[in-house]
């Protein structure tokens, strides 16, 4: 019994090996910086990029923009289940299911929304929240898992889910922001229709979260380190004080 326990325990953490290291080549594949195609913003503030991902139908997506706005006011919008489908257009609901632990990591469950007559779409999410003292980049990772919720009838689960956030400051005090994103909805869903709505979503995306980050109700929030990074990394600045600076190059 004790060597079938542990050829069980054994095949048990290959498995898990298997899943990181495919989870870590998908995530590759997004994040090189080869390949991607700019469709949007050549001389504005937002630069729209997308690059299609071999095996993928719907292409992965890169923004990149400048906020104005301290690192700590823009976490707190971004890791608030509450303000998420404010700033995410197609967003319906989210929710906190796992709060961020020491390690960094929080899980959450979001419902994407589209007319009639395509599907919803049900998406866990686990983050893990980094700080780089050295460089003051706050890197934001999500990935879509299994587990967590039950299968709901009429909405369709999206595995498939990927999201990297690259947050840094600049000299001149403002933030430099990257995202790269790309999400397969699975299910009936046109191809061309998809990649046109990923790539049109980051300029509403952008647009709603400067209106959040004005808020006078959202600037004046207590920034709870605990609640971004699962622990104190030192970011906890007045938002009267400038963050220490990096190159403005990005």
């Amino acid at each position: 019994m004790k060597k079938l326990s542990g050829r069980r325990s054994a095949n048990r953490w290959q498995l898990l090996l298997v899943v990181m290291l495919s989870c870590s080549i998908q995530a590759l594949a997004y994040v090189v910086d080869d390949d991607w195609k700019l469709v949007s913003g050549k001389d504005k503030e937002l630069q729209v990029y997308t690059k299609i991902i071999e095996g993928q139908r719907i292409k992965a997506v890169k923004a990149v923009t400048t906020l104005d706005a301290p690192m700590t006011t823009l976490l707190t919008v971004l890791s608030d289940d509450e303000l998420v489908p404010e700033w995410i257009p197609v967003i319906g609901n989210a929710e906190l299911l796992q709060a961020t632990d020491a390690d960094g990591v929080s899980v959450m469950y979001l419902v994407t929304k589209f007319p009639w007559p395509v599907k919803n779409r049900v998406t866990v999410v686990k983050t893990v929240t980094t700080y780089d003292d050295n460089t003051n980049t706050v890197t934001m990772e999500s990935t879509g898992v299994p587990g967590y919720v039950e299968d709901k009838k009429g909405l369709i689960r999206t595995r498939d889910s990927y999201t990297r956030w690259k947050i840094r400051p600049r000299e001149d005090g403002k933030l430099h922001v990257e995202i790269i994103t790309h999400t397969d909805p699975r299910g009936l869903f046109p191809k061309w229709l998809m990649n046109l709505i990923v790539s049109r979503t980051p300029g509403t995306m952008f647009s709603r979260i400067e209106k959040i980050l004005d808020d006078e109700t959202v600037q004046s929030r207590p920034f709870d380190e605990i609640h971004v990074f699962g622990k104190e990394v030192g970011l906890s600045a007045p938002r009267d004080v400038d963050l220490p600076a990096t190159s403005s190059t990005s």
